[in-house]
């Protein structure tokens, strides 16, 4: 089922779930989903700077059993990577009861009208394009936790 609640779009950035509908966050985790080590990583900074709770995980197939162990509040994802696809990660979360309700943010070079379509159906809330813009995706999670 496709929630299309809210829409809030430019150039490189769409949303389909509004903040407020996204349940109250007491420990602001975010879980970062990239094959490409070095991106991970300068996002878990940039994250970690900003008063998040941030991990890394380079393989998507690992990424749901971190998630239901961890709990974060929100998993930003890559959408290419080899093996399990940030889009069916994203469908993989949905369908667990631990995961299905945390923000999905894809994250991606990928940006035609197509590639945002098959974000939202796999059932991510957010698209940000790559390179991505800092602020944008930090406004949206300060947002969802009350920081804004």
């Amino acid at each position: 089922m496709i929630r299309r609640v809210y829409v809030d779009s430019t150039d490189d950035f769409i949303m389909w779930r509004a903040i407020d509908a996204i349940r109250p966050i007491s420990i602001p985790r975010v879980l970062v989903v990239d094959d490409y080590p070095v991106g991970a990583d300068a996002l878990q900074l940039l994250l970690e700077q900003n008063g998040f709770e941030a991990r890394t995980v380079n393989d998507a197939s690992l990424a749901c059993a971190v998630a239901e162990e961890w709990l974060p509040f929100a998993v930003v994802v890559d959408i290419v990577m080899p093996g399990v696809t940030g889009l069916e990660l994203a469908r993989r979360l949905r369908a667990s009861a631990l995961t299905r309700d945390m923000l999905l943010v894809a994250f991606t070079a990928r940006t035609s009208k197509d590639d945002r379509t098959r974000a939202l159906e796999a059932g991510f809330d957010v698209h940000c394009a790559k390179p991505l813009t800092p602020n944008r995706l930090l406004t949206v999670l300060e947002s969802v936790i009350g920081r804004c």
